[in-house]
């Protein structure tokens, strides 16, 4: 691969904005809980269990459930859509949890509030696994970190162009996922739990962006050749 497939990167990197705003809407409003993965619940459900504070150890046991829910979901789904291509569907379901979490008060016990962005992370997780031959998480930023760095380290030992082609992919989710997060700390400054309305036109440059690239994998398909997104 020499270069990266600009609209099926496109598209990454705009839900990775989503991404971003989802986290830092969670870790500030909810406690310092991260509803786009079950890394920290899980910990925090064998401290409950542990601990005998079953109550704790059921609203996150049920946040599992939750997770768990829709990863099956999207799994299933992807059975009846061509390629297993679910973006429209999944930023639907981001934009649904959008909706819900502005309804939900503060006093709600921060782990049971954060239910609906859990199985939206989680179908977005599988929706945008990849673009351009990477493999590549929207919804968090350690594995893009790592690609980056060892990519651009590779490059700086070898100078092979297919490292820097990593290190510019995974650059750019990055830079996308952070730049939600600045965006998602603006408003909960100004909107506190509403705030979250915010992320709506951003899953709107999402959807444009998988619009575009769908069409141009559809004009690959039927043999018109690649679309041209600058055509008036």
């Amino acid at each position: 691969m020499e270069k990266l497939n600009l609209p099926e990167t496109a598209a990454h990197h705009s839900i990775a904005l989503t991404g971003g705003f989802f986290g830092i809407y969670a870790l500030l409003l909810r406690s310092e809980n991260f509803g786009s993965s079950e890394t920290a619940n899980l910990i925090y459900l064998f401290a409950a269990g542990l601990g005998g504070d079953w109550q704790k150890f059921g609203i996150r046991l049920a946040a599992l459930f939750v997770y768990v829910a829709g990863l099956v979901f999207a799994t299933l789904i992807a059975k009846r859509f061509e390629k297993g291509d679910i973006r429209y569907p999944a930023i639907l379901v981001d934009l649904a949890a959008c909706l819900v979490l502005a309804q939900i008060p503060a006093d709600v016990d921060p782990v049971l509030a954060l239910y609906p962005m859990f199985f939206a992370m989680a179908v977005q997780w599988l929706a945008f696994t990849s673009a351009s031959g990477f493999s590549s998480a929207t919804v968090f930023s350690t594995n893009n970190t790592r690609q980056f760095v060892t990519g651009l380290t590779e490059y700086f030992y070898s100078h092979e162009k297919s490292h820097l082609l990593r290190a510019k992919f995974f650059a750019g989710t990055l830079i996308c996922f952070h730049s939600g997060v600045v965006c998602g700390y603006l408003c909960l400054q100004r909107w506190h739990i509403h705030s979250i309305y915010a992320a709506i036109p951003l899953l709107g440059i999402a959807a444009l962006c998988t619009g575009i690239d769908r069409a141009k994998e559809h004009h690959a398909r039927t043999g018109h050749g690649e679309l041209n997104v600058n055509a008036t």
